[in-house]
């Protein structure tokens, strides 16, 4: 019995060491985590429609905004139910530019939900 419980009082004593140690904090510039976004593409229709589909819904889009304000890997999360427009989507937003950011910053990476007026 005696070794068990010296066992649970060194697994205690190792957690509670743990737990008091200070994680250390990332401080992170305020500039980093601004997105100015200083030129738009929006894709234009009329969007073409293929054989068995349907506009359903908004697309939801992902990308990344590289430091020096260039937008990479965009894909789509969600797809509005018509490819010729995700398609469209995909190109206007990878041709889009932000405000550079300090060097150091990384790479931020953004999910936005799409909205098409098709009046």
């Amino acid at each position: 019995m005696k070794p068990i419980v010296a066992a649970v009082l060194l697994t205690l004593g190792l957690a509670t060491a743990c737990w008091g140690q200070d994680t250390q904090k990332k401080s992170v510039l305020p500039a980093c985590t601004k997105t100015i976004r200083v030129r738009s593409f929006f894709p234009k229709g009329p969007f073409k429609t293929l054989p068995n589909e349907s506009y359903k819904q908004g697309p939801i889009v992902k990308y990344l905004i590289q430091e020096d304000g260039t937008v990479s890997d965009v894909t789509i999360t969600r797809s509005s139910g018509l490819s010729d427009m995700d398609k469209k989507i995909i190109d206007a937003i990878a041709r889009w530019k932000y405000k550079p950011r300090p060097a150091g910053c990384g790479v931020i990476e953004t999910e936005m939900s799409v909205t098409i007026d098709l009046r």
